[in-house]
C-alpha cells in the first residue's frame, strides 16, 4: 500500500530524476508513488512536496532520517548541475503541512 506520494513538478523533476528520488524514498522502507502536481514553486527555490498517506504521526526514524534524504536528493541533482530543492516539505491527508526540511549549503 503506497505511504507517500511525491508530487511531480516537470520543471524540475523529470523521470530520471523521479527514480532517483523514488529509490532514496524506498531504501527508507515507504512505498512510494509519484502525484500530479498540487503546489507551485519557484524558478529557483523550488520545493520537492511529499504527502504521508498514514493516519497519525510520521514514525520518529522516518523523521529523523528526511533531512539525509534530502541532502541525497540535492546530490543527485548538483551532480547533474541542475537546481536542487531548496526544501522539503510534508503534507498530511488533508493537505496541510506537517513537516519541512531546508536544504544545507
Amino acid at each position: 500500500m503506497t505511504e507517500v506520494l511525491i508530487e511531480e513538478n516537470f520543471v524540475h523533476i523529470d523521470g530520471n530524476d523521479m527514480s532517483v528520488v523514488l529509490a532514496i524514498v524506498d531504501r527508507l522502507g515507504l512505498d512510494a508513488e509519484p502525484t500530479a502536481p498540487r503546489h507551485v514553486s519557484e524558478r529557483r527555490k523550488w520545493v520537492l512536496s511529499l504527502h504521508w498517506l498514514a493516519a497519525g504521526e510520521i514514525p520518529d526514524e522516518v523523521v529523523a532520517a528526511l533531512p539525509g534524504v534530502l541532502a541525497e536528493i540535492c546530490g543527485h541533482y548538483r551532480a547533474l548541475a541542475k537546481v536542487p530543492p531548496a526544501r522539503l516539505s510534508v503534507y498530511g491527508l488533508n493537505g496541510a503541512p506537517i513537516r519541512s526540511f531546508e536544504a544545507g549549503g
